[in-house]
């Protein structure tokens, strides 16, 4: 469009609307800029949100382990032989189980049966050969006779139980949160860890195993 202005002498000086369009203000020229930086500040802090996720399934592990840590221990009170036994497995291939499906590998219950056998041979030594129950022979003597072997069985038992459970439960949380399954583990290279977590829990006395981190 064109459009006429006077000018001095009089004569009108044509003018094009393209002339009058007005120029950005310099706030809008900067502003943008500052725009696409805050998106991309806030892109950039997503992530940040992400390590919830990880510290969630590691507080549901502790309480898992917490569970069976118990269920363990009652089954050592059970006042049948082979019976308080079969009932510990149980609740040890539950504890497997659970933490399996937390992490979504598939439960193999052979394999759980095998490790679990494997691992209480690298403790059945040193748990069996000090304090804790006395020589493997004596402490199957002592529980066939009638009353000193109900006092032996709830005196050692539910310790042993628990921290077997514990450690256990603790050297598969951490194989399955680095990813592994029921096929890639290994008991042989878990055995140092395993150890230590059994002693761990011994040297609670009683105390339920995961109370104290939970507490603290």
């Amino acid at each position: 469009m064109v459009s006429e202005k006077e000018t001095p002498g009089g004569k009108a000086k044509p003018e094009t609307a393209a002339t009058l369009a007005t120029t950005p203000a310099p706030e809008a020229v900067t502003a943008a800029p500052e725009i696409a930086s805050t998106t991309a500040n806030t892109s950039e802090a997503a992530p940040a949100s992400t390590p919830a996720a990880p510290a969630a399934t590691e507080a549901q592990a502790a309480e898992i382990i917490r569970k069976h840590v118990l269920l363990s221990a009652a089954a050592g009170v059970i006042p049948l032989n082979f019976v308080d036994t079969a009932a510990l497995a149980v609740v040890q291939l539950r504890l497997l189980k659970e933490l399996s499906e937390l992490h979504g590998v598939d439960f193999r219950g052979d394999i759980g049966r095998s490790a679990v056998g494997t691992l209480f041979a690298t403790v059945a030594p040193t748990a069996l050969g000090g304090s804790l129950l006395g020589s493997m022979a004596f402490n199957m003597a002592l529980r066939s006779v009638p009353v000193i072997g109900t006092v032996t069985r709830l005196a050692t038992q539910p310790a042993f139980n628990s921290a077997f459970t514990y450690a256990l439960g603790k050297v598969f949380q951490q194989h399955f949160a680095s990813g592994g399954t029921f096929l890639t583990f290994q008991p042989e290279k878990v055995k140092t860890y395993f150890r230590e977590k059994f002693e761990e829990a011994r040297r609670r006395k009683g105390a339920t195993p995961e109370a104290a981190p939970a507490a603290a």
